[in-house]
């Protein structure tokens, strides 16, 4: 629609008498027009905004106090290592997008208290000198625990990495999302890494399993990944026994090689078709990468796997998670394998009870 003086805008009375008795200059304000507003000078609920320091953390205040804005977009600067003064957004209920470098987003976050809201979205992208790695020196940022207190109906989160040209050096998975740990009450969770490879061992899996057990969703997507490092088997038992209301799961890959060291502890059981509804509820599964990868696996170990899948997740719709083109690549890959073990293995299950797990060739011929 235009730039505005922001007197004209009804609902940001109160900011603007805070910005005058201030006697702060204030520039005109973009009003963008949604295609359902009747009426845009009134209907004002999201605002945008950029910070240049922690300076304006006062006049974000300000505007945090408009009772009309529910919904935010800010673009915070690079913070020093002070302590930032504590805000509180009352009004903000629906969604908060963060943008910039990953520690400051976080300080920004610990500095916030939005008891209200629902969902928040982290866009983030790395300075030069970020680490995202283990070892060495890493930014204070990631000790920090947002106090569950200041977030008590949040229940979605998704972190996207901004960046233009890819980056060569990974990004661990449990360190990103360390201060988020404290939240317990996330239900969606979901990381998107769009030019960094992602570093997510078993390690990561496992602790995000017990600091988020009312996970239903968790996406963990990724176009290329850190090799050394890649969940096991073990990272599916620690998401079937601390995430019992799963529903949803993307994983950044699964290892086919080396299936953990908690498989010689476990006791492979066959569900019954009859106990599926008291089961685990996870019903879409799937992987981001390795899914053309061909080995050679052996078909024993490929069987082993499929019946680990069956058996931690007895309610896997295969027909909806597995997904491929068709092409001579996907046929003879690894993990084609371990899905046609899991469609025949649920076929066994409910036509021929008790026998899905014993050996599948020998009861075939």
């Amino acid at each position: 629609m235009g730039t505005f003086p922001p007197e004209c805008i009804p609902r940001l009375g109160s900011f603007i008498a805070a910005l005058s008795a201030s006697r702060m200059r204030h520039k005109p304000i973009a009003i963008h027009q949604t295609p359902h507003a009747t009426k845009p000078m009134l209907d004002v609920v999201h605002a945008q905004c950029r910070l240049a320091s922690a300076a304006q953390l006062t006049t974000l205040q300000w505007l945090f106090d408009v009772p009309d804005l529910t919904e935010y977009d800010i673009e915070v600067p690079e913070f020093g290592p002070e302590r930032l003064r504590a805000i509180r957004a009352d009004h903000l209920k629906t969604d908060l997008t963060v943008r910039g470098e990953l520690p400051s987003v976080f300080q920004f976050l610990c500095a916030l208290e939005a008891k209200a809201l629902s969902e928040l979205h982290i866009h983030f992208y790395r300075s030069q000198y970020a680490s995202f790695v283990l070892c060495g020196e890493q930014d204070f940022a990631f000790s920090l625990n947002l106090p569950p207190s200041a977030y008590g109906s949040l229940v979605k989160v998704v972190l996207r990495e901004n960046e233009e040209h890819p980056r060569w050096t990974y990004i661990s998975l449990g360190m990103a999302l360390r201060p988020l740990f404290t939240l317990c009450t996330l239900e969606d969770v979901e990381v998107q890494l769009e030019q960094s490879f992602m570093h997510a061992p078993d390690r990561d899996i496992v602790q995000l399993s017990l600091a988020w057990r009312r996970l239903r969703r968790l996406i963990l997507r990724c176009t290329r990944l850190s090799r050394d490092k890649i969940p096991t088997l073990d990272s599916l038992f620690a998401l079937a026994d601390n995430c019992r209301r799963l529903e949803m799961l993307l994983l950044p890959a699964l290892d086919l090689e080396n299936l953990g060291t908690h498989i010689e502890t476990r006791v492979l059981r066959e569900p019954w078709q009859h106990e599926l509804a008291h089961l685990h509820p996870l019903r879409l599964f799937g992987v981001m990468c390795g899914t053309r990868v061909a080995t050679g696996m052996p078909d024993a170990r490929a069987v082993v796997i499929a019946r680990w899948m069956d058996c931690l997740f007895p309610n896997i719709d295969v027909e909806a998670s597995w997904e491929h083109d068709g092409s001579v690549e996907a046929i003879l890959a690894d993990w084609y394998s371990v899905w046609l073990n899991v469609v025949t293995i649920k076929a066994l299950r409910r036509h021929a009870p008790g026998r899905a797990y014993t050996d599948i060739q020998a009861y075939l011929d």
